[in-house]
């Protein structure tokens, strides 16, 4: 299940995007983190990931044909 907030944010707000930004990594970064994370499953945990990422996006394609 999918679950969305909204955050509102008075008009007279300011926000200093340098300081959200200051962190920011790159794809290639991202792409080898996560390819360090997955190195350290079992088989049995990636085909149960991939199993439920499949359900999620099959869950989603068909909630958008509702619309």
């Amino acid at each position: 299940m999918l679950l969305t907030h909204t955050l509102s944010i008075p008009e007279n707000h300011n926000v200093d995007s340098s300081a959200q930004n200051e962190n920011q990594i790159s794809d290639a970064e991202v792409f080898h983190r996560v390819l360090h994370i997955r190195s350290g499953w079992s088989l049995a945990e990636r085909i149960r990931r991939r199993r439920e990422a499949e359900r999620r996006f099959a869950d989603l394609v068909a909630r958008l044909g509702e619309v």
